[in-house]
């Protein structure tokens, strides 16, 4: 049977990941230094410890048949706040697992690889990342060796992931709904590039699903691709706000539409159970209309504005 060990399994997928691995009853341990929780009240079996400490988690990766390595520091911005510390989580610490375990691999990427696309992108085509992010991810595919490795290059996450896990506020479909209820309108700057799109626990189903299935390589994972325009309108009907639309270009320069023939042809997800973003966008907006998230503009929820904390405290480093 299998047995896994969750690197980063605190966090926002991890979230996801572990509720699955606890209902299929396959055991587990999650791995995780909590650079975004004060705390980790999940009750399974935990180990507090940082992916650069290799003395701490050598010992343990002996004990594991699969490991799912969720561990990054997260987002273009995010990344940026110290560059170093990105190589080193990022890329560096995905190097040293390929050099010192031989079990079986699970790790996320992103489609942010592809960079800029107006057509829609195969795993087959050329990358051209554009951030620090993606080139790290880029870099810590190539580490792994491809006999027991198996690579998810995810979309844009969204929708809630679990109890415990702190949800993210700086997704798109997560900030718009947030931002259409708090403040009542959207601003869509551009709006014509396109993002995949995938809910976080389709995500979670996939890493679970697959862990002991014979695939291996990379597969692009989303559920369906939408402009930013579009999506704008999509949570514009569903939360009643006023949408604005402007000539003026986003800063961030990304626009990629991904196909999903490979995943599909291989079984590695099931396109009918998949969750839509008008599923998300549901999810956010019950919380924020709950007043289950009261402060939905607190740094927590921010990876970049967290990382700009942490740093100012001397911590992200």
């Amino acid at each position: 049977m299998a047995k896994v060990l969750v690197v980063g399994g605190a966090g926002y997928i991890g979230g996801a990941v572990t509720e699955l691995l606890i209902a299929e009853k396959i055991p587990f341990s999650v791995y995780d230094s909590l650079v975004y929780e004060p705390h980790y009240l999940k009750k399974v079996d935990f180990v507090c410890g940082d992916v650069r400490d290799t003395a701490r988690l050598k010992p343990l990766l002996a004990n594991y048949t699969h490991v799912i390595w969720l561990a990054a520091i997260v987002g273009d911005g995010a990344c940026e706040v110290s560059p170093e510390l990105t190589v080193d989580v990022n890329q560096s610490a995905v190097g040293w697992l390929a050099e010192n375990y031989h079990g079986r691999v699970v790790f996320t990427s992103t489609c942010s690889v592809y960079g800029q696309y107006d057509s829609e992108v195969d795993e087959a085509a050329p990358v051209l990342p554009l951030s620090l992010y993606a080139k790290t991810k880029l870099a810590a595919e190539a580490l792994l060796p491809a006999e027991n490795s198996l690579i998810f290059r995810l979309g844009t996450a969204f929708g809630v992931s679990d109890t415990y896990s702190r949800p993210r506020m700086d997704l798109v479909v997560n900030y718009m709904t947030t931002n259409a209820l708090t403040k009542g309108e959207l601003t869509v700057f551009g709006g014509t590039q396109w993002r995949p799109l995938v809910h976080v626990k389709d995500i979670a189903q996939a890493i679970v699903a697959n862990l002991e299935r014979p695939v291996r390589g990379i597969y692009n994972l989303a559920a369906e691709n939408l402009q930013i325009k579009d999506l704008a309108a999509i949570v514009g009907k569903m939360t009643g706000c006023r949408v604005k639309y402007t000539d003026q270009r986003f800063q961030d320069q990304r626009n990629y539409h991904v196909g999903t023939k490979k995943a599909l042809r291989d079984g590695v997800y099931n396109p009918n159970t998949m969750r839509t973003v008008q599923d998300g966008v549901r999810e956010i907006a019950e919380l924020v209309g709950l007043g289950r998230i009261k402060q939905t503009e607190n740094e927590i929820y921010f990876n970049v504005r967290h990382a700009e904390r942490l740093k100012a405290d001397g911590q992200f480093a």
